[in-house]
């Protein structure tokens, strides 16, 4: 008698804990954190996102690997923004033509050149490898940077900028030339004007924005340059509200992550396993949709293709010229946000927990969403500001998967979507 009392109550309890259940037998839907993107307020204009050839290891990438790079078709990356060298000997010019012109068969992109020193005959040490450029050769630096224009445009490449200098405020064992600030500002003062195409400066090694600043200062320097741009290792990943008042875009022109394999009695990177390397991975989306808060107009990895990067290079385990994991997740920005899309704002009504940007272009609004949490993100529902929606898709990418792809159910103008832990996500929402 006792045990069926209690499985009478058994049947009391189940019964009243069930009561909250519809007539189909499911549970009421859990409550989505409202989300509104709004396409009324506008931030910076995207210029591009990309990757360098291969600067000193000489791999440059194949008819095949641009195609990879720079498509926007199933399994290619979108990137729109390729940077080469200026080799101080012209004599090395012709060796990065073809990768430059593969390049640009692709719509919207930008071919940038960096110089890493000028011509040794121009500095105080007759050497590639650090010294200073002389101020009697300024003038023919600056004619030597034209020569080299002229050579990529009448073989058929157009250089979107050019710069002065990379990373002139580091000592480094490999080529490379020293400039002060006020080297810098005396250049670019007296004759950045006479350079046939938009200047890029200062390109700091970590954004040392003395260098800018003296430039955006300078009534006399200010309208000859284009391009606040700089590098971000160690530092300077921050607003730039003094480059945005002068009307300056700002670029980041180099970056990498690599879990320190270039260190001497490091670890090789074969040895990482795949979840080691996408939380670098994340580190790296992080580090993009910073720079996207802070309204920068274009982040541009170093080589596109290494063995740590978006094409394999045949070295570390990886297969010359196939996409890599770390590609997969670079295009998330680089293959749904186009250049000439501006970032727009939203409003949440809470914390979503997830580091997330929206841009509007081509009747389309793009949220990239990245979670570097261990834990999933259930329900965020997305609506735009006075519009309808017509048609979503969400794509993607962790450890295990890439580019998964749903077809996201719209009602009453709004799509609900879920992200899973240590992933990225981009949604597009047809207008």
């Amino acid at each position: 008698m006792q045990y069926s009392r209690y499985i009478l109550l058994l049947f009391i309890f189940l019964a009243f804990t069930n009561c909250g259940e519809d007539e189909g037998g499911e549970q009421p839907p859990v409550s989505a954190n409202p989300v509104t993107l709004m396409p009324s307020v506008t931030f910076q204009t995207i210029a591009g996102f990309g990757g360098a050839s291969g600067i000193f290891n000489g791999i440059y990438p194949t008819a095949s690997d641009a195609a990879k790079a720079f498509g926007t078709g199933t399994d290619q990356l979108g990137m729109s923004v390729f940077r080469i060298k200026v080799p101080y000997n012209p004599a090395d010019w012709p060796g990065i033509l073809d990768p430059a012109l593969e390049a640009m068969k692709y719509d919207d992109v930008k071919i940038i050149a960096s110089p890493w020193s000028p011509p040794p005959v121009f500095k105080t040490n007759n050497d590639p490898i650090g010294g200073r450029l002389l101020p009697e050769n300024y003038g023919a630096f600056a004619e030597h940077l034209n020569d080299y224009l002229a050579y990529m445009t009448d073989n058929g490449v157009d250089i979107y900028a050019i710069s002065i200098q990379n990373e002139p405020d580091i000592q480094v064992s490999y080529e490379s030339c020293d400039w002060s600030e006020t080297e810098i500002l005396n250049f670019i003062r007296d004759y950045g004007d006479q350079i046939n195409t938009r200047v890029m400066a200062s390109e700091s090694f970590n954004f040392n924005k003395s260098y800018t600043n003296q430039l955006l200062g300078s009534t006399d320097a200010v309208d000859n340059f284009d391009i606040v741009a700089g590098h971000i290792y160690g530092g300077g990943l921050a607003s730039y509200p003094l480059a945005e008042q002068k009307g300056k875009e700002i670029w980041m022109t180099e970056y990498l992550m690599n879990l320190n394999t270039g260190n001497a009695g490091a670890p090789a990177w074969s040895t990482y396993s795949e979840e080691e390397i996408w939380d670098e991975t994340l580190g790296m989306l992080t580090s993009m949709h910073q720079a996207m808060e802070f309204n920068w107009n274009a982040y541009i990895w170093w080589y596109l293709k290494r063995y740590y990067s978006f094409l394999g290079d045949g070295t570390q385990g990886t297969t010359s010229g196939e996409i890599l994991k770390r590609g997969v997740a670079f295009s998330h920005f680089s293959k749904y946000i186009r250049p000439g899309y501006q970032r727009i704002d939203f409003e949440a009504e809470e914390n979503t927990g997830l580091d997330m940007t929206a841009y509007m272009g081509e009747n389309k609004i793009v949220v990239v969403a990245v979670n570097d949490s261990e834990q999933g993100v259930p329900n965020i529902a997305l609506s735009v500001e006075g519009s309808a929606i017509s048609s979503a898709n969400s794509y993607t990418s962790s450890s295990s998967i890439s580019w998964n792809t749903n077809q996201l159910e719209v009602t009453n103008d709004e799509v609900i979507v879920s992200f899973t832990r240590k992933s990225v996500t981009t949604i597009v929402l047809e207008l």
